[in-house]
């Protein structure tokens, strides 16, 4: 799966995988941030995907906490019509789940 990210992002390192995507560790070029870019992919393959990946990104949009990331920008490339993945930036953590 490649990243296909804006301009605006410089991939910098891969941080890993999930269940429902990747992670690569970017700079933002217009902020000069160090950010977390989610790729979550084939995001209409399967409806039980597309219902957690929205309810994911509507539950993250709206939380502020700090000890929760925060959504900075959520964007699609390609086609906006036959567009598969959906890409999220947060803030960068210093830790995951698993730790």
């Amino acid at each position: 799966a490649r990243f296909e990210v804006t301009t605006r992002y410089a991939i910098l390192s891969h941080i890993g995988r999930g269940a429902n995507g990747i992670v690569c560790h970017a700079e933002d070029s217009e902020t000069g941030e160090q950010v977390a870019v989610k790729k979550i992919d084939r995001v209409f393959e399967h409806m039980t995907v597309t219902r957690r990946t929205l309810r994911e990104l509507r539950i993250l949009r709206h939380l502020q906490h700090e000890n929760l990331m925060q959504v900075k920008n959520i964007f699609v490339t390609g086609k906006k019509d036959t567009f598969d993945s959906i890409y999220m930036v947060s803030e960068l953590m210093e830790t995951d789940m698993s730790a």
